[in-house]
């Protein structure tokens, strides 16, 4: 049974738009094709999103592949931020899959820099249920252990997720880690491919909620229609005795929903979910 999804960032749910970003900062013809050999086309580039060499020494290694372009990949260099671009349907996708009960999770190759230069791309970061970055855990897609990170870190099995990536190379390593996966073309195509996945992956239904929440519900509904059963045929009977109970019952009926509220927030608020006891739950959250 299918109970997370997991993103990668570039060109899923940002726009990785280094040509428009180089463009941009006035970089054409031969120098453009000399920097984009130099930085994003070289070996060293593998190495920006591992964490492990300060910024300083990567901008060093992109110079000495062509010292000729050195003020032009300093100029790359001194501010990404438009080198990152969030896709609209982003956290509209995020929210959907979380309201439709799935866990959501972005396991990505990505940079110290990217995290801090780019902040406003990456906004989303905060809505998911869990995210391994690369830098943190210095290892890179498709390498094994940053899948294991995922796992590890958040206690997930493989054969219960979906992983959605723009590389084929990164979808075949989570496919030999036991993960589902899906090559990313466009937002309606895997839309599609992540119900045929769950689709096939069906199981017995499993509550979302606990034992003790399923079974504190359903306590709950008996009492309060007990109660109205209560107040129905005591409200017939003419006696002292009925009128004293009437009253009681009554009180109980209007205090144990407002209980139950209570219950339900405290639940949300303690699991970090919204709840329909949060009155904001009814906003639009795409906005």
């Amino acid at each position: 049974m299918i109970k997370n999804i997991v993103f990668d960032i570039g060109n899923v749910l940002v726009n990785f738009a280094w040509q428009d970003y180089f463009h941009g900062l006035g970089i054409e013809g031969e120098t453009f094709d000399k920097v984009v050999k130099a930085t994003v086309r070289s070996s060293v580039w593998n190495e920006v999103d591992r964490g492990v060499k300060s910024d300083d020494e990567l901008l060093r290694a992109f110079i000495d592949n062509d010292p000729s372009v050195e003020d032009a990949i300093n100029k790359v260099f001194e501010n990404i931020h438009d080198m990152l671009i969030q896709f609209e349907y982003a956290k509209g996708w995020i929210i959907d899959l979380q309201r439709k009960g799935y866990k959501v999770y972005c396991l990505s190759n990505m940079s110290y820099k990217a995290t801090r230069d780019c902040a406003d791309a990456l906004d989303f970061l905060p809505m998911l249920d869990g995210y391994i970055l690369s830098c943190d855990v210095k290892t890179c897609k498709p390498e094994p252990e940053i899948y294991k990170a995922l796992f590890d870190k958040y206690s997930l099995k493989p054969e219960e997720c979906i992983f959605i990536d723009d590389l084929s190379a990164n979808i075949n390593a989570a496919k030999e880690m036991g993960m589902h996966g899906i090559v990313f073309k466009d937002l309606k195509t895997a839309t599609s491919e992540i119900e045929r996945i769950v689709a096939e992956n069906a199981g017995e239904f499993k509550s979302k909620y606990s034992k003790t929440q399923r079974v504190a519900a359903l306590v709950t509904v008996i009492l309060i229609v007990a109660l109205y059963l209560a107040n129905l045929i005591l409200a017939f009977i003419n006696t002292d005795a009925a009128r004293k109970m009437l009253r009681a019952t009554l009180g109980l009926t209007i205090g144990l929903p407002i209980l139950a509220w209570i219950y339900i927030w405290m639940i949300g608020k303690l699991t970090h979910k919204d709840t329909i006891a949060d009155f904001h739950f009814f906003e639009d959250k795409t906005k």
